[in-house]
């Protein structure tokens, strides 16, 4: 018999595969390179968040899930960071946007 926190976490891990999936079909509708880059951020970083805590119920208060925290933590921190110098390195080598009329 699975455990109520076995449950949370399996449906943390469906919820964050389901946004990832569901946000690469809609970062398709976009056309702009810099639109593109924050909507694919956001859809790393959530998705992440999601599965992570997902393992973190799954697996039960350890030193693993202390880890896991750790490293939710590092990257909500680094992933926007990367995201940011990611985008404005294409923009200092001229990478501009076009103006959709």
């Amino acid at each position: 018999m699975m455990t109520v926190y076995e449950v949370a976490g399996m449906i943390f891990i469906t919820i964050g595969i389901l946004f990832i999936v569901i946000g690469l079909f809609g970062l398709y509708r976009y056309k702009n390179f810099y639109t593109r880059a924050s909507v694919s951020s956001l859809i790393d970083s959530a998705g992440f968040l999601f599965i992570s805590v997902g393992i973190v119920l799954y697996k039960g208060l350890s030193t693993f899930s202390l880890k896991m925290l750790f490293l939710i933590l590092l990257t909500l921190l680094l992933n926007p960071l990367a995201s940011h110098f990611t985008v404005r390195g294409a923009y200092l080598s001229g990478h501009r946007p076009r103006k959709e009329h």
